[in-house]
């Protein structure tokens, strides 16, 4: 997540200043990604760590569709949305790897019980 934070740092110069409002809900959003996949992790239990991996899923999402409009208002050139996209895509799916193993984790500690 960090390498996706820095190139979302580098982005957000690209966006006009009068676009105040879209560089601070992308650059929240950023933040909230790896903010919440911290919190969950020193939590304590794998029921509120997964909890708040879905928080972290759920900024992402928002995140990915934030990027999508700066490239559609040219704010950003392709090449950079493709690099983007793609460190987008990459950590999505890291983290749905993530929430599935420790989904599956969840149930075998179940049925031990």
């Amino acid at each position: 997540m960090n390498k996706f934070d820095i190139l979302v740092q580098k982005i957000l110069p690209s966006i006009p200043k009068y676009e105040f409002k879209t560089r601070s809900q992308i650059d929240n959003a950023s933040d909230s990604v790896g903010a919440n996949f911290v919190e969950g992790y020193y939590s304590g239990s794998l029921a509120e760590y997964l909890r708040f991996l879905h928080y972290s899923k759920r900024s992402l999402g928002e995140l990915k569709e934030r990027g999508r409009r700066i490239r559609r208002k040219g704010y950003i050139a392709d090449p950079v949305f493709e690099e983007f996209d793609n460190c987008a895509n990459g950590t999505m799916y890291l983290l749905d790897r993530l929430i599935q193993s420790l989904k599956d984790k969840q149930v075998q500690k179940a049925v031990r019980k």
